[in-house]
């Protein structure tokens, strides 16, 4: 799993752009509807870019896969932060954002969300689709502040459907990202579930108590009588320790591309990339059709604007990011030979964009 992003040579600054889920794990047919997808941006990118990394899992028991993500380990290491798996401290991150006088240690994401019952199974529905609104937050949080209260935990509202909590138990406890989890069984994935049972830590027992004892509150709170999709329990993410050097301060610079929204938000010559969460959604609903229409977007609004900086003098960094690995691509001359082959020979999308499922 191990692996630390090629570094730049100190006289070269390149912008990095960072694409979650923009590689698709292939069970399949989908391949050669990959090999066809009219993507004439991220063709011409591949055609002068460089590959100089690429990490990917290996199988390991009892996930079979990361805590976190590829795209959120490739974020951490772009930005400075060691990738400990489910340790990355996005909370913590956010937290320090809000006030910067608050301890860089002991928070987490608490996400309300949705657990689906379904043949005996507990499915972890987005969070997302809850559209939960700021009264609706404000409801449920005073609802269940007592409850983390008591158990030494500080809750902070940010933002309707998530609060930032803060305990000193919070401080080393790995957890799962939402976007591991999100259209999963949550067995594998509670707070602990990668230790054994006898194993758990203090800080693991407690959360899952809470959790219990908030599905029970929710599953009756008058807030769920006229909502289609409940709110029935929370999950807990983004722990982790944020590192003391500046860099990790900063915030993300998150940028959400569709048709209607084409601006490009970009940040000074800094360590942190552009992350582009357009593909986030199809992915994770296994819409392949949504996913390419996605694509398509990013290859116009995000590929041909990073073409034109190029082509201007600027280096540009890509890192393609899937379900269990990672790509990253450098802007560079294309050598004779890769114009000659890319003349005869033009790179087939399902080569790069198509991943094999992990196996154990």
């Amino acid at each position: 799993m191990t692996s630390v992003l090629t570094s730049v040579p100190p006289h070269v600054v390149r912008d990095t752009t960072l694409i979650p889920f923009s590689l698709w794990t292939t069970h399949g047919p989908e391949a050669s509807v990959l090999a066809k997808a009219e993507l004439p941006n991220l063709r011409a990118w591949l055609a002068q870019a460089q590959r100089v990394d690429v990490l990917v899992d290996a199988a390991q028991e009892p996930l079979l896969a990361t805590l976190s993500p590829p795209h959120e380990r490739a974020w951490a290491q772009i930005i400075g932060w060691s990738a400990t798996d489910g340790a990355l401290p996005w909370a913590a991150r956010a937290a320090v954002e809000r006030a910067p006088t608050a301890s860089p240690t002991g928070w987490a994401f608490i996400t309300l969300c949705n657990w689906h019952v379904s043949n005996g199974q507990v499915t972890l529905g987005d969070p997302t689709y809850l559209q939960i609104d700021e009264a609706t937050d404000a409801t449920l949080f005073n609802a269940m502040q007592p409850f983390f209260a008591e158990d030494g935990i500080a809750l902070h509202p940010y933002k309707p459907g998530q609060w930032l909590a803060q305990s000193p138990l919070l401080t080393d406890l790995p957890t799962a990202s939402l976007d591991r989890v999100i259209g999963r069984n949550i067995d594998p994935w509670l707070v602990g579930s990668h230790v054994a049972a006898d194993a758990l830590s203090p800080a693991a027992k407690l959360l899952r108590r809470l959790q219990n004892e908030m599905q029970m509150l929710l599953y009756t709170h008058p807030v769920n009588d006229s909502r289609s999709l409940t709110i029935n329990s929370f999950w807990v993410h983004g722990t982790g320790a944020l590192p003391s050097d500046a860099n990790g301060h900063r915030g993300a610079v998150c940028t959400h591309v569709t048709s209607s929204n084409v601006a490009e938000t970009r940040t000074p010559a800094q360590q942190e990339p552009t992350v582009i969460q357009t593909l986030r959604q199809s992915a994770l609903q296994q819409d392949l059709i949504g996913w390419l229409e996605g694509w398509q977007h990013v290859d116009a609004h995000v590929i041909a604007p990073m073409l034109a900086r190029v082509a201007a003098g600027e280096p540009q960094r890509l890192v393609l990011c899937g379900e269990h690995e990672f790509h990253v691509y450098d802007s560079a001359a294309p050598s004779l030979w890769q114009r000659v082959r890319t003349h005869f020979a033009p790179t087939s999308l399902d080569t790069v964009l198509a991943v094999v499922p992990l196996k154990d």
